[in-house]
């Protein structure tokens, strides 16, 4: 616990004064991997920072409450940074004029990931890139960046994930916080200085006022940067995932989408043609417009005025009369899980809640309004109608979207609030929709929470404690998408977190599909009513072909990844990734020459072989030294088993390392999948 005990670990300034100015009674409690320590301040401010360390990754935690034990409001709390630590780094050099750029080997370097924003290159960092003449990416000593989301979501524009790296040491952290964020990140000589916290703060606290604020987890390491990042993933899987823990499932879902519109008959007639034909589906996934008083059914989603329902969480009697009821039952007696879509924190303006509750909602005079989480009795109210619906329905996996940038929202009802309130707003929301998450998965112990955004725009550490991210990108909403963005959301999103998934489009196509796999997913084959299913009995032996195919695949992505090409959106050149499994000494490599590559041979080093091949060196979080496990694992015989073929080959591990893993797919547009052993 040094490094907690060392650090002040959050600052804020006091009616203008640091915090480390103000009279401060401090009191302490340590258990073996915890500690608690309370800080009351001059009138009734009591900040308790919760610590705890994970010590079989050397990780750290903490989050802060606040609250005001007086009388009377605290004075104003501004520039609060629920983080603020520091932590050593190899020596740099100060910068000085030179014609020629520092060398990109020996740089500081921030990883800092793009957010969700419907292109090919989410969840990636260029981390070399030039802008203005310069590394846009790499910092130097004295130098100061600031990172910040856009719109209140916390994964729109940026991440809230960062890898600072330099010689083979660093630091992965990632900011918990499901609103605005902000990150300043300053080079020394022999640290980095890192502070993290709510985007906007400037407010008091009237008495009886609690809150918490945003937490961060942080993990220092001394080891590539690939290898950290599975470590990583494998912190975020153990720690922080409801994905294997008990009463719940072992792998993240795969589903038939079905759109929430389609007609009861129609859902029904699906179900049954998936059940007759063995698809070995998991859920059912209904989607949105199944919800107003008197929605009109529709074929697909591009067809009535089902948005402008939003808000009314009644099911539409002219779509299905039974309530979903016997849509669930047939769904569980079919063998699969139901899983439903709502969107709770927003309406349409004409909307049945919006016009008779207005009360309920943040307006600021557009067609879509917020649904005020700040108020205690919309939790409520929500928690309710949530819960009445799993409880009747039986659901299974409780889809929660959230397509409305809700900053603006929030700074509008500060001022609700009078003068010297800023932020609050977003605070007291935040809160109670980390308690609504909570309150459900407590009721409802068996229940999966997916977490959506227009796709992923609200992934964050707090998030992933109380969801899933089963769609990770709208950039795969359309019906044929541009295969190489599924292509590169693999390997970007894969290095941050351990469980996503993400859809296959409605075309009949193995590469599409292979494009998409992940840890999740979901296809829509089954989706519209406008499209026929189940009449082309060739078609149904390709969808069950290709999906026993998946589940062989899915084990893997949950394991330790290793990218073997650079997210690019050219289709002249070749993607690939592998997964390895130590536990089992196994992986897999999927790979895919795109349809302009005029190569139809290549290779890609396993240029980390030591990055848990050996099952051992995963359990020993003190032993970062990798140099003997190298030479032990270039020692290793490899396997191969082309899929498609079954044929075998085999490397040995110095071969894959140096002279790389060398297949050839003499026609374009092809995707391979090889599994492979060692020993």
């Amino acid at each position: 616990m040094d490094f907690l005990k060392n650090n002040p670990r959050f600052s804020f300034l006091y009616n203008k004064k640091p915090n480390t100015e103000l009279a401060c009674k401090i009191t302490k409690e340590q258990t073996e991997n915890t500690l608690t320590t309370v800080y009351n301040y001059p009138n009734g401010l009591v900040i308790t920072n919760t610590a705890k360390k994970i010590n079989s990754f050397g990780a750290y935690e903490w989050v802060n409450q606040i609250q005001n034990i007086g009388n009377k409001p605290t004075e104003v709390i501004t520039e609060l940074f629920d983080a603020d630590f520091s932590l050593p780094l190899p020596y740099e050099e100060p910068p000085k004029v030179s014609a020629y750029f520092p060398d990109t080997e020996t740089a500081t370097k921030v990883y800092s990931p793009y957010g969700s924003n419907w292109k090919f290159d989410e969840f990636s960092c260029d981390i070399d890139v030039i802008e203005n003449n310069t590394r846009k990416n790499h910092i130097v000593v004295g130098q100061e960046k600031t990172y910040t989301n856009a719109s209140g979501r916390s994964s729109e524009n940026l991440a809230p994930f960062f890898n600072i790296h330099k010689n083979g040491k660093g630091i992965i952290f990632a900011i918990g916080w499901s609103g605005g964020w902000r990150c300043n990140i300053k080079r020394t000589e022999n640290s980095v200085k890192i502070r993290t916290g709510i985007s906007h703060t400037g407010f008091y606290l009237n008495p009886g006022e609690k809150y918490r604020t945003s937490s961060i987890v942080v993990m220092p390491y001394t080891d590539s940067v690939i290898n950290a990042q599975n470590k990583w993933r494998r912190l975020l899987k153990e720690n922080y995932s409801l994905i294997g823990t008990k009463g719940r499932d072992t792998y993240a879902p795969f589903c038939a989408g079905i759109w929430g519109g389609m007609r009861t008959e129609s859902v029904l007639s699906r179900i049954e043609t998936i059940k007759n034909a063995k698809l070995p589906y998991e859920y059912i996934w209904m989607d949105a417009g199944w919800y107003g008083y008197d929605t009109e059914p529709t074929q697909n989603e591009f067809e009535g005025n089902w948005n402008e329902k939003a808000g009314d969480w009644v099911v539409s009697p002219k779509i299905h009369p039974n309530g979903l009821k016997d849509v669930s039952q047939k769904v569980h007696e079919a063998g699969m899980k139901f899983l439903l879509w709502f969107e709770p924190e927003r309406a349409f303006k004409t909307s049945k809640a919006a016009t008779e509750h207005p009360e309920r909602f943040i307006n600021l005079g557009g067609d879509h309004l917020l649904f005020n989480f700040a108020k205690k009795e919309n939790l409520d109210i929500c928690r309710n109608m949530l819960s009445n619906y799993i409880n009747s329905l039986k659901i299974d996996c409780l889809r929660i979207d959230f397509n409305i940038n809700p900053m603006d929202y929030w700074l509008q009802n500060d001022k609700t609030e009078g003068e010297n309130r800023l932020g609050i707003t977003e605070i007291k929301y935040i809160n109670n929709l980390y308690t609504l998450l909570d309150l459900l998965l407590e009721e409802f112990p068996n229940l999966l929470i997916d977490n959506c955004a227009s796709g992923g725009r609200r992934i964050d550490i707090e998030m992933l404690r109380r969801s899933v991210v089963l769609w990770r990108s709208d950039h795969q909403c359309p019906a044929n998408y541009d295969s190489y963005a599924a292509q590169c959301h693999a390997l970007s999103y894969n290095n941050w977190i351990p469980y996503s998934g993400t859809g296959s489009g409605r075309l009949y196509d193995i590469y599409r599909i292979r494009s998409s796999y992940g840890s999740s997913l979901t296809t829509n084959f089954t989706f519209s009513e406008s499209e026929s299913f189940g009449d082309d009995p060739e078609k149904l032996e390709f969808l069950k072909r290709t999906y026993n195919e998946y589940l062989k695949v899915r084990p893997f992505f949950q394991e330790d990844f290793y990218p073997l090409t650079q997210v690019s959106n050219k289709e002249d050149v070749w993607c690939g990734y592998r997964f390895n499994r130590p536990s089992k000494k196994d992986g897999v490599v999927i790979l895919f020459r795109r349809k302009n590559s005029p190569y139809g041979t290549a290779s890609f080093k396993f240029t980390e072989l030591s990055a848990n091949e050996n099952e051992e060196k995963s359990k020993d979080a003190k032993n970062e030294n990798t140099k003997n496990e190298n030479i032990k694992n270039e020692n290793l015989v490899y396997t191969f088993t082309d899929f498609d073929s079954n044929a075998e080959f085999t490397f040995t591990g110095e071969e894959l390392a140096q002279n790389g893993f060398t297949v050839t797919i003499p026609t374009p547009r092809i995707s391979k999948i090889y599994f492979y052993s060692y020993k």
